[in-house]
């Protein structure tokens, strides 16, 4: 019994992301799975994220989930707003007092916390027409 306990134990800590520093390296580690996500998390708590797998863009909100294709053109203009706010990374702000971004798949995790207002995500879902959804 305390064996199957412990490999349970092991198991649920291997399963979990394990965070990592903010570097190009982690982050191409994590587009390099084809399966990830990136969320946004504001102050007041809700949530909403895309997750991409298999070609697939999915939206999470308080609204209901939206699943559809990706295209080639939404892919670049995905990256490009993801490096826009790594570029805006702000070692000194502190998640419990300011929005931030997560970018995560199931092995790893980094937090950005862009020195901005938290409007970028709005913007991004507006360009992808998830906005009215």
């Amino acid at each position: 019994m305390k064996k199957i306990k412990l490999i349970c134990i092991m198991i649920l800590m291997v399963s979990c992301a394990r965070k990592v520093e903010l570097t190009p390296e982690n982050i191409n580690k994590i587009f390099a799975s084809k399966d990830f996500t990136f969320e946004f998390v504001p102050v007041n708590g809700d949530k909403k994220s895309l997750s991409f797998r298999n070609d697939y863009l999915v939206y999470k909100s308080d609204k209901p989930t939206y699943r559809r294709e990706i295209s080639y053109d939404e892919v670049l203009l995905i990256n490009n707003f993801i490096q826009d706010i790594v570029n805006l990374h702000s070692e000194q702000l502190d998640i419990k007092t300011t929005s931030y971004y997560i970018i995560k798949n199931t092995a790893y995790k980094v937090v950005i916390i862009p020195d901005q207002e938290d409007f970028y995500f709005d913007a991004l879902l507006k360009t992808l027409k998830l906005d009215k959804i």
